[in-house]
């Protein structure tokens, strides 16, 4: 099939043509890529052809500096900021696809740019992603609603450890600024009072040679102690600070989508404490569809890891090793659902709920490789996230108004304490 006659293809709808749909800029390449699903031959061969030439086109007409018109055009303009994304030539709508950016940072963009086409680029995607969020209102249900208290456990953490690397850094540098100062004054002593120049001038070649190797020794040990006692302690408690603030952003990131993807009839509950326990839940998802206790995690893109059963391995190198339980998400995650299932179990045993507490693991980095062999919980991806919630619409309603409500309420006193 030739462009052309691809153009003179009906749209779904049998009304007008592919074309006509082109050309008055009401078929966009979303629609065209859910053509190619289509089960009619002719629509599905016509919209692969059609949005290839369209993608094209649309690439071409960026790439010569031209400012976007539509939102497909706004997609294709590329994200100069790869110094925050490491995703070089990536452009606008690769990076939100794949959940790399966020509304946050289209917002950064507009406020940030000096170029055309960037800022006209950011204003109609932020501009569609509010008329998202308008529909929700229009239709009754509102946005989602989401809780969180001002500081977390995560934050806490995160704290904690900055103060520690605040305490071990000053201390370290105390010391060697005291011991400097101290050293000058003990030698311009020994210069003034005892005449030390004189005294090493006439020691031997083996008294010499007794000197030089015992402060080499000494040099050496010196340094091994404050390397074992003080700097792998500042190097490890600068990880926990990366850690926590990595932990903290894919916390966002999947609020955001899940924002970006759900309405007000679902509630979301962050950095949920269950009983004034230490460890919180990261997140809980309270919807029609069930109740789910989900643990995020944000490791760097080039992570692998394997999921077998209730063992969570991660790759070292060429092998293999098994994380310790109280590193292992799939033990924390459904021990968390546990706990909440017991939590929540008299509200749900009142109104003979047949909904049952949901563990779910998701990566926030759509970059790491991830194996799941029979794993004991549901694992997601980030950029997975759209597919998976709109499978989860599609399920039958669990939990009843009544009881729904009555669940918030006792999640809510957490945010209210």
């Amino acid at each position: 099939m030739q462009p052309q006659q691809a153009r003179q293809v009906k749209w779904i709808d049998g009304n007008r043509t592919i074309g006509e749909m082109l050309d008055d800029g009401s078929m966009t390449l979303s629609m065209l890529a859910k053509g190619m699903g289509s089960e009619n031959q002719s629509i599905k061969a016509a919209c692969s052809i059609l949005k290839t030439e369209r993608e094209n086109q649309i690439k071409s007409y960026i790439a010569s500096g031209q400012m976007p018109r539509n939102l497909d055009e706004a997609r294709a303009v590329v994200w100069p900021y790869d110094r925050r994304t490491r995703k070089p030539g990536w452009t606008i709508g690769q990076l939100l696809d794949n959940c790399v950016i966020s509304q946050k940072d289209i917002n950064y963009a507009i406020n940030k740019t000096w170029k055309g086409q960037l800022y006209q680029a950011c204003v109609i995607v932020l501009s569609d992603i509010l008329n998202i969020e308008s529909k929700k209102i229009i239709s009754g249900n509102g946005p989602l609603l989401v809780e969180q208290k001002r500081t977390s456990f995560m934050s806490k953490e995160g704290e904690a450890a900055t103060y520690k690397y605040g305490f071990w850094m000053g201390m370290t540098w105390a010391f060697w600024t005291v011991l400097v100062l101290a050293d000058i004054g003990y030698i311009v002593y020994q210069i003034i009072e005892k005449n030390l120049i004189d005294g090493l001038l006439s020691l031997n070649w083996f008294s010499w040679l007794i000197v030089i190797l015992g402060v080499a020794f000494g040099s050496i040990l010196c340094v091994k102690i404050i390397n074992r006692m003080v700097f792998r302690r500042i190097d490890t408690l600068e990880l926990d600070i990366r850690k926590h603030k990595a932990g903290q952003i894919g916390e966002d990131k999947i609020a955001d989508e899940l924002r970006k993807n759900l309405d007000g009839a679902c509630h979301l509950f962050r950095n949920y404490h269950i009983n004034g326990k230490k460890q919180d839940v990261d997140q809980i998802l309270l919807s029609p569809w069930g109740v789910f206790a989900i643990e995020i995690k944000n490791p760097s893109g080039n992570s692998v890891f394997e999921l077998c059963g209730e063992e969570f391995k991660k790759r070292i190198g060429n092998k293999y090793v098994q994380e310790k339980d109280k590193r292992n998400p799939i033990k924390q995650v459904r021990g968390n659902a546990r706990d909440l299932k017991f939590f929540l179990e008299p509200i749900l045993s009142e109104h003979a709920c047949p909904a049952y507490v949901t563990p779910i693991l998701i990566w926030a980095n759509s970059d790491v490789t991830s194996y799941d062999k029979d794993c004991v919980i549901d694992v997601w991806k980030i950029n997975e996230l759209p597919r998976k919630i709109d499978e989860l619409k599609q399920k039958p309603q669990k939990i009843s108004d009544k009881c729904y409500k009555e669940i918030e309420k006792k999640l809510m006193k957490f945010y209210e304490e």
